[in-house]
């Protein structure tokens, strides 16, 4: 009985490690995506279009809490590589695929 108490509690602590970064992962695909439909029609303009387009299609599709604050500190970090792979001629649909954040 100690046995498979053990093992329950065991087990229930490996997917609690798990779930987090799998969930962190859908986000930050989404964000991703989110900043390639901002920046690809944008390229060549000045990037607070880009991240003002991104904030307002963030905020407003993620609801997560404190939406703005993540996805201001995710465009803050991943915009110019973003904007370098669409320019470097890769195709919208791979960018987030090849930065892996898909």
């Amino acid at each position: 009985m100690r046995s498979l108490l053990l093992l329950i509690a065991l087990s229930t602590a490996c997917l609690a490690m798990v779930i987090p970064p799998a969930r962190d992962n859908v986000v930050e695909c989404l964000m991703c995506e989110k900043a390639v439909r901002a920046a690809a029609p944008n390229l060549g303009k000045d990037t607070e279009t880009i991240e003002k387009d991104f904030d307002e299609d963030c905020v407003k599709d993620l609801k997560i809490p404190l939406a703005g604050k993540e996805c201001e500190k995710y465009i803050n970090k991943n915009l110019d590589p973003i904007i370098k792979e669409l320019e470097s001629g890769t195709a919208p649909k791979d960018v987030c695929t090849k930065l892996h954040e898909c």
